[in-house]
């Protein structure tokens, strides 16, 4: 039979079993709730915050994608917008560290929104620049297709021509317009009569309008006129020597018939004439007339005799 000294003795062993027991059952509680409960919920927020970068990654990604397919497509020209596409690959990568770091939501998506608008912007200026650069492709086509249907003269003609047609720039230049030559002969009245017929022909004329151009100091105008024969290119001279010639453009020159007006700043209509020999007739095909100033080539026109 125990004795009080002996319960005495047990009963502290007692409790500490029945404190340990209590301690065990809180923490197995605790294990089974986090395990259970606090889990799935835990879980849920780390898939949706997985599910929304991979979504923003997916847009971003699919941006990119599109931009390098552009630039591609429009090859050279993505070269104008170099500035603008670093632009965008510099917001991009920054959008990438964001995602990466699990950034906040709504900030990586307004970065996003931003993105998408300069791109937007990208593709509508170089939309742009292709159309223009388009009209100044079919600007340029027109104008080889323009100069293709002018007619090709023979080739010392055409190296007269070439050296002499400069392209006179500013607007203080003599122009002409109504430049036209024709063979003429007279009646016994004194009438003047044109005619295609090379036996016929007793001149060559050129008649033209010097044009208005109040910028021009007034004053004398020495015009001349040159008529080069069919086939050999020659030029009709009143005689040999310097004479007969006149420097244009650095360039001495034979003339065929010259006058002098005196330009009062309006237009005048003035004729040149080339009086063929009596002992002389003139012969058939094309004659070309080139008419100048000392300072500028006014134009050309033709003479055909049959």
């Amino acid at each position: 039979m125990e004795t009080t000294h002996e319960k005495n003795e047990q009963n502290p062993l007692k409790k500490w079993v029945i404190i340990l027991g209590a301690l065990c059952a809180i923490l197995l509680f605790t294990t089974l709730y986090f395990g259970f409960f606090a889990k799935p919920v835990f879980n849920q927020e780390y898939t949706e915050v997985t599910t929304e970068n991979e979504n923003l990654q997916a847009e971003l990604d699919a941006l990119l994608a599109e931009h390098e397919k552009i630039k591609s497509e429009y090859g050279e020209l993505s070269d104008l917008l170099s500035e603008k596409d670093s632009t965008i690959m510099a917001n991009a990568a920054e959008i990438q560290k964001l995602i990466a770091s699990q950034g906040d939501y709504n900030k990586i998506k307004r970065q996003l929104q931003r993105l998408q608008n300069i791109a937007q912007e990208y593709v509508t200026e170089i939309d742009q620049l292709y159309a223009e650069n388009q009209a100044l492709k079919e600007e340029n086509s027109q104008v080889k297709e323009s100069l293709a249907q002018t007619q090709e003269e023979k080739a010392l003609l055409q190296r007269h021509k070439d050296s002499l047609n400069t392209r006179i720039s500013g607007a203080a230049v003599h122009k002409a317009y109504n430049i036209r030559s024709r063979a003429v002969f007279y009646k016994a009245n004194g009438t003047e009569v044109e005619t295609d017929r090379a036996t016929r022909a007793k001149a060559l004329k050129t008649t033209l309008t010097l044009a208005e151009n109040s910028l021009l100091s007034a004053g004398p105008v020495n015009l001349y006129c040159r008529i080069a024969l069919p086939e050999t290119g020659r030029v009709l001279t009143p005689g040999a020597g310097d004479s007969y010639t006149f420097v244009n453009n650095g360039q001495r020159l034979q003339y065929t018939a010259k006058t002098t007006i005196n330009y009062d700043n309006k237009a005048q209509n003035i004729s040149l004439v080339w009086d063929i020999r009596d002992k002389d007739k003139a012969i058939k095909g094309k004659y070309i007339v080139q008419v100048f100033t000392d300072n500028a080539y006014l134009g050309e026109s033709y003479i055909t005799l049959k």
